[in-house]
């Protein structure tokens, strides 16, 4: 089972479902190219919230794998994703 952390400055936000992951990737995108927007996120472990995303917010994806059975030591293709936002321009 993958389980996704999204960190946005200080605050985490962890999701189990890699859909709404990509919605917000596409959402951050969009808000840090413009002169800065709130972006919604709904289906995280925390409370919704809006968020502000501009140019300069941090934001870091990590995907970690939780193993299925317990004698299982995880997998060693864990990944993260930064988003380079200085690449964008």
């Amino acid at each position: 089972m993958q389980v996704f952390h999204v960190y946005i400055d200080d605050l985490r936000f962890t999701f189990v479902d890699r859909a709404p992951v990509e919605e917000l990737k596409s959402s951050v995108v969009k808000a840090s190219r413009s002169d800065g927007d709130f972006i919604q996120i709904t289906q995280s472990s925390r409370p919704p919230s809006e968020v502000f995303i501009t140019a300069q917010t941090k934001v870091r994806i990590e995907t970690a794998t939780i193993p299925r059975d317990p004698g299982d030591g995880g997998s060693d293709d864990d990944d993260a994703f930064w988003f380079d936002f200085d690449s964008l321009n």
